[in-house]
């Protein structure tokens, strides 16, 4: 059985499980067609790489991926399978067909210490998320990915607002400039716990991260970001000047082939450094990291365009960041969700 839904609009925020990963293994194989030289032993001139053997129905398989700090009772993949697959963290195989998917568990709470919810499992067929209840039958190999919530992420009808009245901003938003239309649009960013420890805490309690699993960004669009209980009570823009010697700078992260955030992000009204250095802290490979001292003095909130050399087109991407030094030093994950996942923007 299974259940799906379209993916209607660019500011729909799926928040599928926060840890859910997935691998895309992406082969070609190219002949330039020049003929064997004449001296040429016959074997090597006539020996070619075989074409793969087309997938047949009898050898699709469906997979199971918990996600990280998720668990499922049954045995595991092993490294070297689970690395032929090309995919990271536990995976299991499904059983038969048919038969009823198992209840994965978790260790994830929110910040009352509420566990996370199951909501089934999922994966993407013709750009729908789709729910399966039972072990589908498939014509490829298909991986289904356990969705955990907390609580406040979980889905619900939307409330229309009196007559009259105004929408509030959520507490937490990017604020993305549409180059299409000049339109602005708030894509909310949801709050989880982090493991790394001098993360700021924004008076939850422990160390956070912001996130959002499912937003589109299109080309020359603009984003600025948002938050409320780094810097006060209310949505204030970030980075700022914070801590000694102060901080006001944003590094954007790379990790994998599908998250190389620098190559889809541009900085737009920083503070530019030719060297792109800040003294006592180094940005690793493929990573970029600037100063806003200057948008700050100014009052403009520091921001990021989707002008990089792979921002060529709209894709789907989920997105993480994290504050240190009092909210003075900001990172930004990016991932292209279109590219790892096959989904359409």
């Amino acid at each position: 059985m299974k259940k799906s839904f379209k993916i209607l609009s660019l500011a729909l925020s799926l928040t599928i499980g926060v840890a859910a990963t997935a691998g895309l293994a992406i082969s070609a194989a190219a002949m330039d067609g020049a003929a064997p030289a004449d001296n040429m032993p016959a074997p090597l001139a006539q020996s070619a790489t075989p074409a793969p053997a087309a997938e047949t129905k009898a050898a699709a398989t469906v997979y199971l991926v918990p996600g990280v700090g998720n668990s499922l009772a049954g045995t595991p993949l092993t490294a070297e399978e689970t690395a032929a697959l090309h995919m990271e963290g536990e995976v299991f195989k499904a059983g038969a067909a048919g038969s009823q998917l198992p209840t994965p568990t978790t260790t994830k709470t929110d910040r009352t210490g509420a566990a996370f919810a199951f909501n089934g499992w999922w994966t993407v067929v013709d750009a729908t998320v789709t729910y399966f209840e039972t072990v589908p039958a498939v014509e490829e190999t298909t991986y289904l990915y356990a969705d955990f919530r907390a609580a406040l992420s979980q889905p619900s009808d939307p409330i229309a607002p009196p007559a009259g009245s105004e929408t509030a901003a959520p507490e937490h938003y990017m604020l993305v400039t549409r180059a299409a239309t000049g339109k602005q649009e708030m894509i909310p960013l949801h709050v989880s716990g982090t493991e790394v420890s001098n993360a700021v805490q924004a008076g939850y309690g422990k160390p956070v991260q912001w996130y959002n699993e499912w937003f589109v960004m299109e080309p020359g669009d603009t984003v600025s970001y948002w938050f409320t209980g780094v810097y006060g009570s209310k949505p204030m823009y970030g980075p700022r000047p914070r801590h000694t010697p102060q901080s006001c700078d944003i590094l954007l992260n790379s990790s994998g082939e599908y998250g190389t955030t620098g190559l889809y992000m541009e900085y737009l009204n920083d503070d530019y450094d030719i060297h792109n250095v800040i003294p006592g802290v180094a940005a690793g490979p493929g990573e970029k990291r600037r100063e806003f001292y200057q948008a700050n003095a100014c009052d403009e909130a520091p921001t990021l365009s989707y002008t990089g050399p792979m921002a060529t087109q709209a894709y789907v991407f989920r997105i993480y960041i994290q504050f240190y030094d009092e909210g003075g030093h900001m990172t930004l994950y990016m991932e292209n969700l279109s590219l790892k996942l096959g989904v359409k923007a």
